[in-house]
């Protein structure tokens, strides 16, 4: 079974997290959210999770995002 990428943004919960099959695609759907509430002066950090299954997902993330200053999204790995 192939690993899911589970997107969780701010202080939602990991039962509350996305599932993508890519981890690019995570990355697009946390750009198009920490844009739109950067336009409004809002920050918010998200962090990526790799799992088969959302009931094997583990609390520490493998990736860490952010907005970068110029509107990038910076991917760190935890």
């Amino acid at each position: 079974m192939p690993n899911l990428y589970f997107l969780r943004l701010g202080s939602d919960s990991l039962e509350e997290a996305i599932p993508f099959r890519s981890r690019q695609g995570a990355v697009r759907r946390y750009s198009i959210v920490a844009r739109e509430l950067a336009s409004y002066g809002q920050e918010i950090e998200a962090s990526i999770h790799v799992a088969p299954t959302r009931s094997v997902v583990d609390e520490y993330p493998d990736w860490v995002l952010q907005l970068g200053p110029r509107g990038g999204v910076q991917v760190h790995q935890a």
